[in-house]
């Protein structure tokens, strides 16, 4: 009796654990402060004192995915989540929870992803008396005793709420801190989105909207009470509902604003389809007023920035929303799941022979395009339709099936879909939720206990299971076929830090361990810096070797590809101008690119930096300009394949112990064969500043395009400024522009020049390097020499250098001008253009 009862015992231990963790560990239902050692899971929320918002993991509507957020509790329409905490690092189930770890950082976990630490932007330098807070004002502040460590004001996401202050701040540092909204990339997700509005950088008296990072409408300058362009009709009796105020010192220029005491819970969101929406409420009523900047010919006309017209028609390109008929056919691209809605409608108006586009999934995300007809039934799905395709279709037939709006009311700029608010947990459902939420806490407990004593069973009864020691990770072994190679790594977990195999001949494959091992296990001291591939670590081997640690993040899709395309190319090329990759490490999920550890880091951490840009003297930075060149000519002539890198900049450009340069991140990079010169893309890639013409508005790239790339560096390297900085106090000029002004109008080329270089350069040669720059960054692809010919030109000082002329994306935006060379373009698919000379 004895022993079963301890063997009984041990069955109920899992059942008192659960309940501990129901009883103990979880802040009240009405709670608003989360403190040190309490945790939030996924069912349970904050509320600020007054109820107004709430701290929850929710669902967008359409969706199957979990974000962490704060949702707008008051207001009467669907629920309104304000703000996400992970845009773009979605939960795939329940097990998500949040707590304050032991640094005194906010972190979200669950079951199935690495740990995420929301406040990474300003990490807490104390661990003491940390407590989180959601308050009535809709933000959400982590504070160490009475100081606040972080807020959500400062790191926004589509709305703008009564009190944010949104524009440019420490305007004394290199690189102001600019608080913007971005907008969801669809109905149902939150992730990143097309269009960002914030305050002019090149004017801060005016607000902006940007799509995918080019202008796209301007509110006009502010007047001391609205903006030129900015709607003028949300007043109750003639008072403005939304009192902006506009704030400007040495230190900061930045915009906020009040609502009227009867409309408190009124606020503006950055919609996904490019509008500005009003949301206005109080007690007894509320509407909403959508002031789309670029399709409402009542709102925003006047600041829309005039886009370039498409080659398919004279005039502007419109689309339909049919309200019956179908195409009769659609091709879902599988590279475009990161689009939203407006993005489909930029791809299709470039091709045209798209008649149609609508999105991939129902949450509003991913691309579809039609290249078919328009089928005038009624069957019906929701679709634009190009007005060549449905003025095709017989009127008589248009009407027998009420589709039939005058055309006059269909045509559009750009798109407008009916409003659909973001889902989440409606209020109407919160009285079911307290019913439904105990009920399922006691089946998962029952469960729980069940499973709990069924493992016991089976634990006594039949001893201790082993495993055959031969698990083999399908997802590695899928991923390095996927990769062409012949061989996988299989961790047998014996814990020995050796490299158990090889992708090829020219790759060697890291186990897991060794890299945990090689990083300390990925400490935050040996962390290097962050990409758009994820996070880089400095690590040493057990033979004393350093390595760079390149770590893919977990749900990067992007990343994915960029993954494979780095150990396809790198492992290919060798030359003493490009960086070495020494070998990757794939078990699961993890994805890792291990390369030589250069200690002087990158390029742009001395020629931008006010201390270290005097170490470079000309000659060294003439030697750097020539190394990224023989790099460059033997990506593009001598390698085993023709490589064009595609996101060139001084950031990708590491630099040895002897400040030899060595090109770096070659994620983005495309190949081509012997006969090939270049490709159209739907993917645009690469730094805006440093792409060329063709590139950006068109999507054509070619080996000149990482000329014109190349050229930009020069100029940088020369000057010691950054190309998108304004260097005219007249005149809205980037770098580019300035040294072509300095040329064309014969001024001294020495005001071009790094301070720094004052007494080691002379004059001739400044001037044949920059003339080679401004050779580089013509504005025709066709005027640009070849690599080959630029490194001739570098290494030899006598010979004649032809006359540069007119280059590309020389001048900026500016205020004074309706238009702008800078537009948003796309091709709609992967063509390779040959070379038939």
């Amino acid at each position: 009796m004895k022993r079963r009862w301890k063997s009984n015992h041990l069955f109920l231990l899992p059942c008192f654990v659960l309940l501990w963790l129901f009883n103990v560990h979880l802040p009240s239902h009405a709670a608003d402060t989360l403190t040190a050692g309490e945790i939030m899971r996924d069912w349970q929320f904050l509320e600020s004192p007054n109820k107004i918002f709430r701290l929850l993991f929710f669902v967008p509507t359409l969706s199957n995915k979990r974000y962490l957020g704060i949702q707008h509790m008051l207001y009467p329409f669907d629920a309104k989540f304000v703000w996400v905490a992970n845009r773009e690092k979605p939960l795939m189930d329940t097990s998500g929870y949040v707590n304050i770890n032991i640094e005194g950082n906010l972190v979200m976990n669950s079951n199935n992803t690495t740990s995420f630490i929301i406040n990474s932007s300003k990490p807490a330098t104390s661990s003491s008396n940390t407590s989180l807070k959601l308050l009535d004002s809709g933000n959400l502040v982590l504070k160490a005793g009475e100081e606040i460590v972080w807020q959500s004001f400062d790191y926004p996401s589509d709305t703008i709420l009564p009190g944010m202050k949104f524009g440019l701040f420490d305007l004394k540092l290199k690189e102001p801190r600019n608080i913007s909204f971005n907008s969801w990339q669809g109905i149902g997700s939150p992730y990143g989105g097309a269009f960002t509005l914030g305050v002019d950088p090149n004017n801060t008296q005016q607000l902006m909207i940007w799509q995918r990072g080019l202008p796209y409408w301007r509110s006009g300058n502010w007047n001391g009470k609205n903006f030129s362009y900015f709607p003028n009709s949300y007043y109750d009796d003639t008072n403005n509902i939304f009192k902006f105020d506009y704030i400007s010192n040495e230190k900061e220029s930045y915009f906020t604003y009040t609502t009227l005491t009867p409309y408190n819970n009124s606020y503006i969101e950055m919609n996904s389809t490019g509008g500005v929406s009003f949301y206005i409420a109080k007690p007894d009523a509320a509407s909403i007023s959508y002031g789309s900047a670029c399709n409402d010919m009542s709102f925003g006309s006047k600041g829309c920035i005039k886009q370039n017209h498409t080659a398919c028609s004279s005039g502007e390109d419109y689309f339909y929303m049919p309200r019956s008929g179908h195409m009769d056919s659609w091709d879902y691209p599988e590279d475009f799941s990161l689009l939203g809605l407006d993005d489909c409608r930029a791809i299709c108006s470039k091709n045209c022979k798209c008649t149609a586009y609508m999105s991939a999934t129902p949450d509003g995300t991913g691309c579809s395009f039609s290249y078919g007809k328009y089928v005038a039934e009624s069957f019906w799905e929701t679709f634009y339709v190009r007005d060549s395709a449905y003025d095709a279709v017989d009127d008589t037939t248009k009407n027998a099936t009420r589709v039939a709006p005058k055309k006059s009311e269909k045509k559009f700029k750009r798109n407008t879909p009916a409003p659909i608010l973001k889902g989440g947990t409606p209020r109407k459902r919160k009285n079911k939720n307290m019913i439904v939420i105990p009920l399922v806490s006691i089946a998962v407990l029952t469960l729980a206990c069940s499973v709990g004593y069924i493992i016991w069973k089976k634990f006594y009864s039949k001893g201790k299971g082993g495993s055959n020691g031969k698990q083999v990770c399908g997802d590695t072994e899928k991923y390095i076929h996927e990769l062409g190679t012949s061989m996988a790594a299989i961790d047998k977990g014996d814990g020995q830090n050796l490299l158990h195999g090889k992708i090829d001949p020219d790759l060697p494959l890291f186990s897991f361990c060794t890299i945990e091992t090689a990083t300390d296990f990925f400490s935050e001291a040996n962390r290097l810096g962050q990409g758009g591939f994820g996070p880089v670590y400095k690590g040493v081997l057990d033979n004393g070797q350093e390595i760079a640690v390149k770590r893919l993040s977990v749900g990067s899709g992007q990343g994915q590809e960029e993954f494979k395309t780095e150990v396809v190319l790198i492992s290919k090329v060798q030359h003493r101008n490009l960086v070495r990759l020494l070998g990757c490490c794939i078990k699961g999920v993890e994805k890792i690119l291990i390369y030589e550890y250069l200690p002087n880091k990158s390029l742009d951490t001395f020629i931008f930096d006010e201390t270290k840009r005097i170490l470079l003297n000309w000659r060294m930075r003439v030697n750097i300009i020539e190394g990224i060149a023989q790099g460059l000519l033997y990506l593009h002539k001598y390698s085993r394949l023709k490589i064009i890198h595609r996101d060139l900049k001084c950031s990708n450009i590491l630099l040895d112990n002897d400040m030899s340069p060595k090109i770096s991140d070659f994620g983005t990079a495309k190949t081509f064969g012997d006969n090939e010169s270049g490709a159209n893309t739907c993917r645009i890639v690469g730094t805006y500043g440093y792409m060329s013409p063709e590139y950006a508005m068109d999507g054509l790239f070619s080996v000149k395009s990482d000329v014109f790339s190349f050229g930009v560096m020069m100029l940088e390297i020369i000057s010691g400024k950054k190309c998108l900085g304004l260097y005219h106090p007249n005149q809205s000029i980037n770098l580019v522009g300035y040294a072509w002004n300095l040329w064309k109008d014969g001024q001294s080329i020495e005001l071009l020049l790094d301070a720094a270089l004052a007494e080691t350069c002379s004059t001739t040669e400044l001037k044949r390097c920059v003339q080679i720059a401004l050779l580089c960054v013509q504005e025709s692809a066709s005027d640009r020499p070849a690599m080959s010919e630029i490194v001739s030109m570098i290494g030899n000082d006598v010979g004649i250098l032809p006359g540069p002329k007119q280059p590309g994306f020389y001048s900026n935006y500016s205020d004074t001008t309706e238009s702008t060379i800078l537009t948003y373009n796309s091709i709609s698919a992967d063509t390779t253009l040959t070379n038939t000379s």
